[in-house]
């Protein structure tokens, strides 16, 4: 989903440059759109095989691995060495929760730069999400019928924790996520 917005992003760019093709660049940029939704609907219903296997933090990695690999963007990932393994249903949630920041960035923020840091401070677990794309007002956000910003809060509710959304016009997005935080048990 993510490679796939990243592609809708780069017909885009070139759309203003060939008139020629504009008709057919328009046409793929309406199917890439198309296959995004699909993609995200059956990747909902989905485990995400390296998530199970190795964790989130790996995932996560793997993840902005591949934003990375697209070169229009710069993603960076902090996580200190050693952090412990999650609950897997914690670990599936926040996988979700940080796939719809990168979505949401790289459908509507035309960001340069995503930072992700993990950090433990106490028994809580922060995670702070920044782009430094167009921002937006979340108060018109909360407000609106995107599902975007509702299903990050829905999932920081259901984990027991508290987010705090912050966004300038052209000064980018901040995501700062706190919860409770209990490893997994080693069995």
């Amino acid at each position: 989903g993510v490679l796939l917005s990243a592609t809708k992003m780069q017909f885009t760019s070139i759309r203003d440059t060939s008139v020629k093709n504009k008709p057919l660049i328009e046409r793929a940029t309406q199917l890439l759109e198309q296959a995004a939704g699909d993609v995200r609907k059956i990747s909902h219903n989905m485990m995400p095989g390296l998530l199970m296997k190795l964790g989130l933090y790996e995932a996560v990695e793997d993840l902005f691995e591949n934003i990375n690999d697209t070169h229009h963007i710069k993603a960076i990932c902090s996580i200190p060495e050693g952090f412990a393994r999650l609950p897997e249903n914690q670990e599936i949630m926040l996988y979700r929760i940080i796939q719809e920041m990168v979505n949401n960035t790289l459908k509507h923020a035309e960001a340069r730069t995503i930072h992700l840091q993990f950090s433990v401070l106490e028994s809580t677990l922060v995670i702070n999400y920044s782009d430094n794309g167009k921002g937006f007002d979340p108060g018109k956000m909360a407000e609106s019928k995107s599902l975007g910003l509702k299903s990050i809060q829905s999932r920081v509710d259901f984990l027991g924790g508290k987010l705090s959304v912050e966004s300038l016009d052209d000064q980018g997005t901040s995501y700062r996520i706190a919860l409770p935080f209990m490893p997994a048990k080693n069995d």
